[in-house]
Formats: structure tokens, sequence, C-alpha cells
């Protein structure tokens, strides 16, 4: 087993899901500490099926050899509903690339105190760059990113936390905290099978297995101790755009600068996978070069990365999340029964 191969999988697992939502905490607030502890157990739920799930879907690309999410849903599902499926999914990998850059915008121009179409500039330039040597180049970004991105959280969540308690005795199995926390996983899954699908076609099942694996637990465990922060400062997080620079402000004023740089880096994560799934799809339809395609998406993507990166949050995910989780439980169930019967 190369070691270097299972860490590659794990930090761009990490990379396509830890984007402007997660860092922020206004995913993980909106889809889970609403709930407040409730939520928390939300949160476990998600990370366990970000392992499971994650390491059964690469496994049928793999067993299916296929290169991208478009060929596995047509060898899934057939023509018509591998065509929904495709469409569906393309449409949300438009409408995370969408929130990951109207969030960097927001931090940038906040950040170095510029114009937000600079910023916004700023932020598009360098997801290009990142894609201008396709998948090896997201990979070796995020092997030098996500591992940082994880040690400054981890150092700021210990700054801000001086206990750890949770009252299990409020816990009750309601059906709205598990269907958000199903949801949640649901449209993260499809950000991470944007990279993941590729690298299965070439790596070992070992290495899958265990990259898979270390990437959901670890997302699991950071959300985690992410919604702990956001559940233990809850009134003051409400009706914010950022809520963990929010906390941050009021309570660690030091480490501020260096958590917002963590969140811009882990939006451009993200954002660059979004871009790279968004250009593979399109350039295996139409008949236009890689270099127009991407024009003609900045395009379109610059005006509505103006809108409130909460808000966008708010309209995008959910939506798509939910068709996201149906068309990955049909598509799975569709492949049970033609591998069973």
């Amino acid at each position: 087993m190369k070691l270097g191969v299972t860490m590659k999988i794990t930090v761009t697992y990490i990379g396509a899901v830890i984007g402007a939502g997660f860092a922020s905490g206004q995913e993980i607030f909106q889809f889970f500490i609403i709930y407040r502890n409730n939520g928390l157990l939300g949160i476990i739920l998600a990370g366990i099926i970000f392992s499971i799930l994650g390491v059964n879907i690469v496994y049928i690309g793999k067993n299916l050899s296929v290169a991208n999410y478009q060929q596995l849903f047509y060898r899934l599902a057939g023509k018509k509903l591998g065509c929904v499926a495709d469409f569906f999914f393309s449409l949300f990998l438009f409408g995370s690339l969408v929130v990951m850059l109207a969030g960097s915008k927001e931090i940038v121009a906040f950040l170095f105190s510029i114009n937000s179409n600079i910023a916004l500039l700023v932020s598009i330039v360098i997801v290009v760059l990142a894609n201008y040597y396709g998948l090896e180049g997201i990979m070796k970004l995020n092997l030098v990113l996500i591992p940082f991105l994880i040690i400054v959280t981890l150092l700021v969540i210990n700054g801000l936390v001086t206990g750890f308690e949770i009252d299990l005795t409020t816990v009750d199995f309601e059906l709205e905290w598990i269907f958000s926390s199903l949801v949640y996983s649901g449209y993260n899954l499809i950000l991470g099978l944007t990279v993941l699908l590729p690298l299965a076609d070439k790596a070992e099942k070992r290495e899958l297995t265990l990259g898979v694996i270390a990437g959901g637990l670890l997302l699991g465990l950071l959300a985690f101790l992410i919604g702990y922060v956001l559940n233990q400062f809850y009134p003051q997080v409400l009706n914010t755009e950022i809520p963990m620079l929010e906390i941050i402000s009021q309570h660690r004023k030091d480490l501020y600068h260096i958590y917002a740089v963590t969140l811009w880096l882990a939006m451009l994560t993200t954002a660059s996978c979004n871009l790279y799934g968004l250009l593979d799809r399109i350039e295996s339809t139409v008949k236009l070069t890689r270099q127009k395609i991407l024009i003609i998406l900045m395009v379109l993507i610059g005006p509505i990365s103006n809108l409130s990166f909460a808000r966008l949050i708010e309209w995008i995910y959910p939506q798509l999340g939910k068709a996201s989780l149906g068309l990955l439980s049909l598509l799975i169930i569709n492949y049970l029964c033609q591998d069973r019967f």
C-alpha cells in the first residue's frame, strides 16, 4: 500500500467538502445547530455516512470502471434516470461553486480592504490556476492546504472551548434533525464524487478504503468540534453571515485573521474541486475548448456571486441536497438490484 496515495485521497475528499459553509460554520449551523444538542448527534451520524457511503460509492465506481460522475449515473440508472441525475448534480456543482466564490469574495474584501469585485477576481484566478494542472494539481494543492486547515481549526477551537460537556438528557430522536443530517451528507458526498471517482479508477481498493474512511471521519470530527463551539455561543451567532468569525472576533481577537485566511483557503480547495468537476463534465459534451468553457462559466458565476453568502447557502444547499440524496438512493438501489438479479 502506498501511504502517499492514501493521504492524497484523504485530503482530496476533505478538500472537496470543507468549503465556505463548513469552515465558516454557516452550513453546520443551518443543518445541525438549530436543533441544538440533537444537531451534535446529527453531525456524528453525518461523519459515519461520509465514511461508509463514501467507500461504497467509490467501490461501485471502481467496479464499473467509470472515470467521472456522468459515466457513473448512466451506467447505474440508464439513459433517462441517468440524464436526470447528471443534470441535478451538474447544477449542484455550479451552485456550490457560486457559494464558495461568494464567501471567498466577502473574506478577501474584508481582509485586504479591497473592492468586492476585485476580491472575487482574485479568488477566481487562484481557482483557475489550480485547475490548470488538472486533478494532480488539485491533489497537490490539497496536500499542502488541508493539513494546515486542520491544525489551525483545532488550535482555534481549543482557544474557544474551556471545557467539554454535552447534556444528552435533552436529546430526542426526532425525524427533523435526522433528515437534516441525511440531506447534509447527501450533497457533500456529491462534492467528493467529482474528485474521488477519477481517483478510484487509479488507486487500489485498500488505498481507497483507508483514504475515504479517514477523510469521512476527519470531516465528521471537524464538523462536530465546530458545531460544539457554535452550540456554546448559540445566541451570539443567530442571523450572522460567518458564525465562526463572529465568535472569534468577540472572544479570541488574536486568532481572527489567521482563521479568516484559513476559511478563505477552505473555500478555494472546494471551489477548485467544483470547477474541475464542471469542466470535466461540460467538456465531454460540448465542442468547445476547456478555456472557452471556463470563460463562459466565470461570466455566468460573477453576477450571482454578489448575492449574500448566508442566503446562497440557505437557498441552494437544502434544495439540491434533497434532490441529491433522493437520486443517490435510487442509483444505489438500482445498482444493488442489478448486481443481485
